[in-house]
């Protein structure tokens, strides 16, 4: 009893953020495949975009912290760690086959070297941040923003919550 008390004082609240986040998280997303990003002019608005983006990305996805109101820790405290532990394994997975650099390394070098902390940068971190993002708004490639977003949104689907 002392559980489901627990429960559903935690998770109602959580579960309110979670999808007001996921709303945020998708509008962000429809309007970063907006921008024709071949013209010049749509540059700054499209980094202004990807960084509200990526900010709310790594928040949901790529924090590890219990206390996080992140997907991860939701699936979790519902009793479903298979479909937590289903994004974390698919983040993990490799971004390259020929780099061992995971989705969440490549998301999380991006967020936190020119995003959330604006750590000291060197010339070639500017190179690699570069590729990464080229590689990340190139819709030839796999897996690009698109792809990697519609995966989770798969898994989230395809959950208990999901459905």
């Amino acid at each position: 009893m002392i559980e489901d008390k627990y429960i559903s004082l935690y998770v109602k609240p959580f579960l309110q953020q979670v999808v007001f986040n996921m709303e945020q998280l998708n509008y962000r997303f429809a309007r970063l495949s907006e921008f024709d990003t071949t013209k010049k002019e749509n540059h700054n608005e499209y980094l202004m975009v990807f960084d509200s983006f990526i900010v709310l990305f790594r928040a949901m996805f790529l924090e590890k912290g219990t206390r996080q109101y992140s997907i991860q820790n939701f699936y979790r405290e519902s009793g479903q760690e298979e479909v937590a532990n289903e994004i974390d394994n698919y983040l993990d997975s490799k971004m390259f086959s020929w780099k061992d650099v995971s989705i969440r390394d490549v998301l999380k070098f991006i967020a936190d070297k020119f995003v959330c902390h604006v750590d000291p940068i060197e010339r070639d971190d500017l190179a690699l941040a570069d590729f990464y993002m080229s590689n990340l708004a190139n819709p030839y490639a796999n897996p690009n923003l698109r792809t990697i977003m519609e995966h989770i949104f798969r898994i989230i689907n395809n959950s208990k919550i999901g459905n």
